[in-house]
């Protein structure tokens, strides 16, 4: 008899459950430039793709005193940018924009000589220029979330009524200020389709926007229905190629099926070159992770610990071990692809194995289930462009961000 699988998120999330995989071997150098923060608990969508929601919960906010510290830790590491995201970065301490603490963050930020980005469903940039328009100024760019070109669709995927119009607002407002933004897609089984991907484009074109996607990631076991398959994941980016240049594509499954080189691309950028900042817990503290996606792997508090304490420890040591010794992945170590893709992008080879096992298999050291040497389907050979625009996603997470050919 068919049994159904058990989503076991709420253990996953509950506690560090890392595993010191091979601490015997060699760590990858570090170099951490990019930074993505999520600022609060609370948003009042509900996107089915949600990366965040499973792991945010509600009961302390930020403080301005938590907020300083914070940004001195960067600017004592040397990061460079910072993406606001997560739930909308708004809604730092609740739901009243009145009150949020974003103008804060965005000042400090500024003053500290880091670009900031924000991702947005479409809300937080329509309350900035209502409530706060000189703060607009200090962001260095922005990226606007579409699930899908069609109203209805984008409306119904993110469990809010009218949230396609104020994307196409917040697009607006950005040509208005004359700031660089990108439409980001969450590709998806439903939506990552030709002709939505075209009209996507389309859309780009008429806006002045670049093309951000990041296919999904399954952070949750209801998300494996969602995720693509590996024949769809390449023919995406085919259609993608067709019409666009890519000005970043650190998805390193995407970048060895395209023929990028590994001084352009080389492994997941995770956990060496870029961290994430968790939403503020119940008890009052703020985990970091080296990847938004891998929930299992938040560790420390930056409300009283020092960051480069946190950075050195097993969670990171690990991704670090993982990008040093792909070899040491079945199936990757006589890969003609490994200097570029290094077994793929962590996060998803993680997730993806956690959940076909139902929960058994918590190792980072597998294979990317997108792994390019499997990869029947003909990818155009391409290279990444130099853009003008320094964007905040560059280089942070598996993701690739292209420049329409007009």
């Amino acid at each position: 008899m068919h049994q159904e699988k058990t989503d076991l998120s709420h253990l996953y999330y509950s506690k560090q459950i890392v595993s010191d995989e091979y601490p015997e071997i060699t760590l990858e150098p570090v170099n951490f430039r990019n930074v993505g923060w999520s600022l609060g608990n609370d948003c009042p969508l509900n996107c089915t793709q949600c990366y965040s929601r499973s792991a945010r919960e509600k009961g302390m906010n930020l403080n301005v005193p938590l907020i300083n510290r914070i940004i001195k830790q960067l600017k004592i590491l040397g990061v460079e940018t910072v993406n606001l995201g997560g739930n909308e970065p708004i809604y730092t301490n609740g739901l009243n924009p009145k009150k949020s603490l974003l103008p804060h963050i965005l000042e400090e930020l500024n003053k500290n000589d880091i670009k900031v980005g924000i991702t947005t469903a479409g809300p937080t940039l329509n309350v900035l220029q209502q409530i706060y328009p000189n703060h607009i100024r200090l962001i260095n760019d922005i990226d606007i979330s579409l699930d899908s070109p069609y109203q209805e669709e984008h409306d119904n995927n993110r469990g809010f009524k009218g949230i396609y119009n104020l994307a196409n607002q917040a697009i607006q407002i950005c040509r208005n200020h004359n700031i660089p933004h990108s439409i980001i897609m969450c590709g998806m089984k439903w939506n990552f389709t030709e002709d939505r991907i075209n009209r996507m484009i389309d859309l780009c074109l008429r806006t002045d926007s670049n093309f951000r996607v990041n296919p999904l990631k399954p952070t949750e076991l209801k998300h494996m229905a969602e995720i693509l398959s590996p024949q769809q994941y390449y023919e995406g980016l085919r259609t993608i190629l067709d019409r666009c240049t890519p000005i970043d594509l650190s998805d390193p499954a995407w970048a060895a099926s395209a023929g990028i080189k590994s001084e352009q691309v080389s492994g997941c950028p995770c956990g060496t070159n870029s961290f994430r900042i968790h939403s503020i817990t119940p008890d009052g503290k703020i985990p970091i992770s080296p990847c938004v996606y891998l929930h299992d792997y938040k560790t420390g508090n930056l409300a009283t610990d020092p960051i480069k304490d946190i950075l050195e420890s097993v969670p990171f040591q690990v991704f670090r071990r993982r990008k040093a010794h792909p070899e040491m992945i079945e199936g990757c170590s006589n890969c003609v692809q490994i200097s570029v893709c290094k077994a793929g992008c962590a996060s998803r080879s993680y997730l993806h194995n956690l959940h076909l096992s139902e929960g058994k298999l918590k190792s980072l050291f597998q294979k990317d289930p997108y792994c390019p040497a499997e990869n029947l389907v003909l990818v155009p050979r391409t290279k990444i462009s130099h853009s003008d625009e320094s964007l905040v996603h560059m280089g942070y997470l598996c993701t690739g961000i292209f420049k329409v050919q007009k």
